[in-house]
């Protein structure tokens, strides 16, 4: 996992149905200073109008497998896995160190209707409303860090610090104790407990990477994507042992970032999500809704992220 958990991690708790995990809200985005209570989906819509309109780069964008999906906002599923040497994304040195990010939501897209958007027309109203009407902008920290390869001490390469990232992607939109605790932070698995500062309704968030890419376009110009399930389902912390619990959710994300370097201290990134539903064996009403999509994605959202040098 990298960088792409920012995404990820802040829309993890929205359900294929909409209306499963709802029973209470989170703090929004910080904004001026304080909190706003909102709807849990709205608060994390940033992992995440039925449009046609593309996610526009320049037009000579599609240079690449990565770009063109991006370009062309393709909502097929990838056809991309997991190679031998895709241990991890390798990052170009340039983005080493800390950093101030700055994310805008572009675009909201519902491909095949309201019926199969997470939350239905209400949630996309709301999320299109305060994230790309009134441009709401999430600022967190990022970091990334020196890594080596194995037990060569003397091979290295430059990763997404994922523990550091995601708790302060979580903090920013979700409020300062919403990730109560990482068990397990890899390049194919990240694990996490999410709560609210009462400690109630605690959220287990287990996203298992199934494909990824990376691909150099110049010397100032990278791009990358992991395509991983996400698995929400309550916690366990007080009965570990019990029998277990369907999950609330399970979907797949691909999350294609394109990078581009503006300086030594600026990194400007287009950044798009697209959810997958997954067929279901317990649930038939999100096994309906499955076929329903035909394979195609039913939630897409472009963002543009500014990162500064911190």
């Amino acid at each position: 996992m990298t960088m792409i958990l920012s995404a990820l991690l802040v829309s993890a708790l929205l359900c294929n149905d909409g209306s499963t995990v709802s029973a209470y809200s989170f703090p929004s985005r910080v904004s001026k200073g304080k909190h706003d209570s909102i709807n849990r989906r709205t608060a994390l819509a940033q992992l995440a109008l039925v449009s046609s309109t593309p996610c526009l780069l320049p037009a000579n964008a599609a240079e690449n497998i990565l770009e063109a999906r991006l370009q062309e906002n393709s909502i097929a599923p990838p056809t991309y896995g997991m190679e031998a040497s895709d241990t991890d994304i390798f990052y170009p040195q340039y983005f080493l160190g800390s950093w101030k990010a700055a994310s805008s939501t572009v675009d909201i897209q519902a491909p095949c209707g309201f019926q199969l958007f997470a939350g239905g027309k209400a949630a996309f109203d709301s999320a299109t409303q305060k994230e790309v009407i009134e441009k709401d902008v999430l600022q967190y920290k990022a970091r990334f860090i020196t890594q080596s390869r194995g037990d060569d001490a003397s091979s290295s390469y430059i990763a997404a610090d994922r523990e550091f990232n995601t708790k302060e992607i979580a903090k920013a939109a979700m409020g300062g104790y919403s990730v109560l605790d990482v068990p397990i932070a890899t390049p194919n698995r990240f694990s996490c407990v999410l709560g609210p500062p009462d400690g109630s309704n605690l959220i287990c968030v287990d996203i298992i990477t199934i494909g990824r890419k990376s691909e150099s376009l110049s010397d100032e110009k990278f791009a990358c994507s992991e395509v991983v399930r996400q698995i929400v389902s309550p916690a366990r912390r007080n009965n570990p042992n019990g029998a277990p619990v369907p999950p609330l959710s399970v979907k797949e994300i691909e999350t294609i970032s394109v990078y581009t370097k503006l300086d030594n201290d600026k990194i400007q990134c287009r950044q798009r999500t697209a959810t997958y539903l997954v067929p279901s064996q317990t649930d038939p009403l999100a096994f309906k809704k499955w076929q329903m999509s035909e394979g195609k994605s039913v939630d897409v959202r472009c963002y543009d992220v500014l990162y500064s040098r911190a």
